[in-house]
């Protein structure tokens, strides 16, 4: 997994997005933003053991430092506190958040040299969102 670390892996396409985005309760213009967006994820693993993964938009970014499988408190980009589990396994990120009304939404981050793609579940929602990036050269 040492091949994906500090690589900054950028959005090219997604299905079902803007869906989630409305499950989530975000408002029209922001989600009509947000779905214009370009989006980069990087993520290094800290000396310490522990992980860094950043969220960087024009609009919004965010950076969290994590130990893998530990609960902890996230503002995300929308400045909505969650709490929230990453859990790092082989090339594996899995990203499990629960908002103030009991919304679970879990991202599962496949990490390759070259690639990376989100699929992201939530409770109550009928459909699966993808998302794919690609290592930015």
């Amino acid at each position: 997994m040492d091949e994906v670390f500090g690589k900054k892996y950028v959005l090219t396409d997604s299905e079902n997005f803007e869906d989630y985005l409305i499950f989530i309760g975000v408002n029209y213009f922001a989600r009509k933003i947000a779905l214009k967006l370009s989006q980069t994820h990087i993520l290094t693993k800290n000396e310490d053991g522990t992980y860094t993964f950043q969220f960087i938009s024009p609009m919004a970014s965010t950076t969290v430092t994590f130990t893998s499988g530990v609960e902890f408190e996230e503002v995300k980009a929308d400045g909505v506190k969650v709490k929230a589990t990453m859990t790092i396994e082989d090339n594996i990120m899995t990203h499990i958040q629960i908002d103030e009304n009991g919304k679970i939404s879990t991202h599962v981050r496949e990490f390759w040299p070259d690639k990376m793609t989100v699929t992201t579940t939530a409770k109550g929602l009928d459909k699966v969102v993808k998302r794919y990036y690609v290592v930015q050269q």
